[in-house]
């Protein structure tokens, strides 16, 4: 699963029915509602309603996650298959800017994005080029083209959103952040995958005796539990088994 912790979450159908992706673009749209993530939740829930993003940002900076990022969420027409999408709220005109609560918000899951799914660091040349771009940016992301999320949006976009965005990157590059596959984080194994986990571990300040080993054992186990609950987590989510946050938090990208 790919959940942003600082979104509430509020999934809606579509997150057990759509079927998986692997997201190389991020997509930023205006709702054309003053609507909190939760109004927006029920709206995509209505009968006949056939479109629906992965976020919603409220006006506060509030922030909902209704589908999970690995899997498609149908606002972007022909990016379906590849964007994660986030929609805002906005005046009925989509003419008013982002809050600074808001920016902040997007800015935060634009940086989560680009270290949980490896989408570049760059605006997106083209409407396949993986990158960060804006709903109106090119027509293929729409059925009959768009102005969302506006003018003043897609200025904020430019000068202030994707610049902030780059400046919470601090200046480390996506390729240089070890990359593993969670399939190969699992008890009994011995990969590279795994020896890159027990780096991060250690350099959190866990304890794994045996040291750099590559194998999945008892001291790996107990060392990620750990982690997991110093990150105030319990129950199955405290397991001592990685998945896409405990990677993130480590400071390891999943792919």
């Amino acid at each position: 699963m790919a959940r942003y912790r600082e979104a509430t979450w509020l999934p809606i159908t579509e997150n057990t029915t759509q079927p998986r992706i692997t997201p190389t673009q991020f997509i930023l749209h205006s709702a054309a509602a003053p609507w909190s993530p939760k109004r927006l939740r029920d709206f995509w829930n209505e009968p006949g309603v056939n479109t629906e993003s992965h976020f919603g940002v409220g006006y506060d900076g509030e922030a909902g996650q209704f589908v999970d990022t690995h899997v498609r969420a149908d606002a972007n027409a022909s990016a379906n298959n590849r964007a994660i999408s986030v929609e805002s709220a906005s005046d009925t005109e989509n003419s008013d800017p982002w809050t600074p609560r808001q920016v902040d918000t997007l800015v935060g899951i634009m940086v989560w994005a680009h270290r949980t799914h490896g989408i570049p660091a760059h605006v997106c040349q083209s409407d396949t080029d993986p990158g960060f771009g804006i709903h109106r940016m090119f027509r293929k992301w729409s059925l009959d083209g768009t102005e969302c999320p506006g003018n003043a949006r897609a200025r904020q976009f430019t000068d202030t959103v994707f610049p902030q965005f780059l400046e919470s990157l601090e200046g480390t590059p996506v390729s240089a952040i070890p990359a593993v596959e969670l399939a190969n984080l699992s008890y009994g194994q011995t990969n590279g995958d795994v020896a890159d986990l027990q780096r991060a571990l250690l350099e959190k300040g866990e304890k794994i005796p045996a040291g750099v080993t590559g194998y999945y054992g008892d001291q790996t186990r107990a060392a990620v539990a750990s982690f997991q609950r110093k990150q105030g987590w319990t129950g199955s989510d405290a397991d001592g088994i990685p998945g896409v946050e405990t990677c993130v938090r480590l400071g390891l990208r999943v792919v």
